[in-house]
């Protein structure tokens, strides 16, 4: 919908990914009317359309594990809760390291996600790997943290499924509608948009816009682009378990995409200059020590993709900064897994429903955030 009827609205949510979207299906749900989500060009067209889809419950902290496991729920039942096609694919996530420290570490993150109810998390020694992926090598390897449990979606087909949902409770939806900026305004605020919009509450859920959006107010998000390159291969392995599977020390990353794989070099610290070649031939150099199967598969296609990389302590940005200004953003890659979790805490929040675990305080987008909490980026380190 491109069109609206009215320029004055109850609840405006800047942006159309995965958080911004079952926001809105939330609040709808919670019984709230009048809702308009504003996407600057199509919905799911940011991090979420470049996202992997990966779905884990690989994290370090409670409140990270907690939403993880929340999300994983999610995709898990969509397709029963939402009568809409977005398959779960259950191929497990396998986290790889050939460093002592590394390897002590995700096991005490495995204890962590253990003590929040995660099942079937199991620390491997480097000679079981194997069992878990036969194509793998596991020279110079120490061992992983398997969860067979954990999997991928492909998120774009959530957020449709979701905005369906939505639009059946009364959301509607304003595409290629860039918001320039935020005023207060007599009543709430208005968005600078070609025909500017009027609303009693805004929620900012506009992953690498947010920044821009906020600072205006004295609210310095450190929310940052990650570039990330991907190849889709000829087929590989089709006869074999290919989970989600990632070595922490090189960035080595590959997943199951169909007969197929996506391949990439995971690493939050790349310089601007680096592109796809670079990652293909970093990756075929990995791939010789670590996976030699996927030297011999061919590249049928190739993408470039930003996420959104958060500093501080790495949870994400959640609540009310000024009356009726609120954030839902910074989900440092994480959007696809967590951010119907958080989208959910979101709406409840707004709603004055108290979360039986999760604390409002710790996402606080006012919080002094600083020291690094969450430690399981899933890229090399």
């Amino acid at each position: 919908m491109n069109t609206m009827s009215q320029n004055s609205v109850g609840t405006v949510i800047i942006g159309g990914g995965i958080g911004g979207v079952a926001l809105a299906y939330y609040l709808a749900e919670l019984g709230e009317a009048d809702i308009l989500v504003v996407e600057g060009r199509e919905l799911a067209s940011g991090c979420t359309g470049g996202s992997l889809g990966g779905v884990r419950q690989q994290f370090s902290t409670p409140y990270e594990v907690e939403l993880a496991l929340r999300g994983r729920t999610f995709w898990q039942t969509f397709e029963q809760t939402f009568d809409y096609s977005c398959t779960y694919y259950q191929d497990g996530y396998l986290m790889l390291t050939g460093r002592e420290e590394i390897f002590e570490n995700l096991g005490r993150a495995a204890d962590v996600q253990r003590a929040g109810g995660a099942p079937n998390v199991e620390m491997v020694a480097a000679a079981d790997l194997t069992d878990i992926v036969p194509w793998l090598s596991t020279q110079g390897l120490v061992g992983g943290c398997w969860t067979p449990e954990d999997g991928r979606v492909n998120p774009t087909d959530g957020v449709y499924g979701l905005a369906a949902a939505a639009r059946k409770l009364g959301v509607r939806f304003l595409q290629h509608t860039r918001v320039e900026k935020i005023e207060k305004s007599k009543g709430g605020w208005t968005l600078q948009t070609p025909e500017p919009v009027t609303a009693r509450r805004v929620i900012v859920a506009g992953g690498l816009g947010s920044p821009d959006l906020m600072r205006p107010f004295g609210l310095d998000l450190p929310i940052t682009p990650m570039m990330v390159h991907y190849g889709f291969t000829t087929p590989v392995i089709s006869d074999q378990r290919l989970p989600m599977t990632i070595d922490l020390d090189t960035g080595f990353c590959v997943e199951r995409e169909q007969d197929a794989a996506v391949v990439t070099i995971l690493d939050s610290s790349l310089p601007d200059t680096y592109g796809v070649e670079d990652m293909l031939l970093e990756f075929a150099e990995a791939a010789a020590v670590r996976a030699p199967v996927f030297t011999e598969v061919g590249i049928r296609s190739t993408i470039s993709a930003a996420a959104d990389a958060t500093g501080g302590d790495g949870h994400p940005f959640i609540g009310e900064f000024e009356p009726g200004l609120w954030t839902m953003t910074g989900f440092d890659g994480h959007g696809t897994m967590q951010g119907p979790a958080i989208a959910k805490f979101t709406a409840n929040l707004i709603a004055g429903i108290a979360d039986p675990f999760l604390d409002p305080a710790v996402f606080d987008p006012r919080r002094e955030a600083t020291a690094t909490q969450e430690w399981l980026r899933a890229a090399r380190r």
